[in-house]
């Protein structure tokens, strides 16, 4: 096993500047094991999917957002649910990392997805919808543990931070299994 620390990039899939999700991520970008590092990438400035925007390269905002994920050992996005769906921001996210036209920055990288919401079922809709997604895209999803946090609203004081103890074990040891899991998946390449 390396000793250098794993680069991980995080999104958020909502773009409101308090979204639980940006809670949990900011949590997680916090408190990370020994062997890693989570840098946030706010979705905010991608322009929407436009195939005659991308026809003479990427825009500039995409271009970055495609540059970090390229270079990141793992991504990470934590979803809300919409509707029982992936947020619309988050699928126009995908869209143009795992785009052919230019550069799929999304083919075997590996992936985790979580989520949270103020219901009780979580995000599990929403991430089924993100995993197909990442799975067109030929990405490495790590299916275990899954992670889908209800209740959101009760276990953030209101500050945003976490303060439930159990969520964030959870948390963590989510994050140990994806830094195997990267591990796994680089030495199978």
């Amino acid at each position: 096993m390396t000793t250098d620390k794993k680069n991980i990039v995080g999104i958020a899939g909502s773009l409101r500047q308090s979204s639980f999700n940006r809670h949990i991520l900011r949590e997680m970008a916090q408190k990370t094991p020994e062997g890693m590092d989570i840098s946030i990438f706010n979705l905010k400035h991608i322009p929407l999917f436009n195939a005659d925007l991308e026809e003479n390269g990427d825009p500039e905002a995409v271009e970055d957002f495609k540059d970090a994920v390229k270079e990141a050992d793992g991504f990470l996005i934590v979803t809300p649910e919409y509707s029982h769906g992936m947020p619309g921001v988050l699928k126009n996210a995908l869209d143009w990392a795992a785009s052919v036209s230019n550069r799929n920055v999304l083919d075997e990288k590996p992936v985790y997805v979580l989520g949270s919401s103020p219901t009780p079922l979580g995000t599990a809709f929403s991430q089924a919808q993100v995993k197909q997604t990442l799975a067109a895209a030929g990405s490495f999803v790590l299916q275990q543990p899954e992670l889908y946090i209800g209740n959101v609203p009760n276990k953030l004081d209101d500050a945003g931070h976490l303060q439930d103890e159990r969520t964030k074990d959870k948390l963590y040891q989510a994050l140990e299994a994806f830094e195997k899991w990267i591990d796994t998946m680089n030495r199978s390449k």
